[in-house]
């Protein structure tokens, strides 16, 4: 799961008083739909489980097109592995709750698959131009 800097739900407080009704009605969660009792009108979220999910599939949709399910699948697919080199993975942020990022073509925007950071990376400083790649392989072969 993608993660960003929000405020965690817990911090998320205000004094009803200074509302016109006093208090904070029961809410659905926008992430699991569950009834809870905010703690300000910015809580979206029963939990934080589900604020990390909602965030991360905002942030998955918003820069892919694809949601949290869909990232889940191709790791699933993927054995939890970088498509390039077989890796773990690694977190690049201590807030990154997922080691292996989403590749894409930056023309078409079609996702490829997830890779780890270092993979990703190689194939970007590459232009991602596979005529580049194959020189660096014979490079790498003399």
């Amino acid at each position: 799961m993608y993660k960003t800097t929000n405020k965690p739900q817990i911090e998320m407080t205000a004094t009803p008083s200074k509302y016109p009704q006093k208090y904070f009605k029961e809410k659905e969660c926008k992430c699991c739909k569950k009834l809870f009792k905010p703690n300000a009108p910015s809580h979206l979220y029963c939990s934080q489980d589900c604020a990390d999910k909602g965030w991360s599939d905002g942030y998955l949709k918003s820069t892919y097109g694809i949601t949290q399910e869909d990232y889940e699948k191709l790791e699933k697919q993927q054995d939890c592995k970088c498509a390039v080199c077989g890796g773990d993975g690694f977190k690049m942020r201590e807030w990154h709750f997922k080691k292996l990022v989403v590749d894409h073509d930056h023309v078409t925007g079609k996702v490829r698959g997830l890779l780890c950071h270092n993979c990703n990376r190689a194939l970007g400083l590459l232009k991602d131009d596979p005529k580049v790649l194959l020189n660096a392989v014979d490079y790498l072969n003399k």
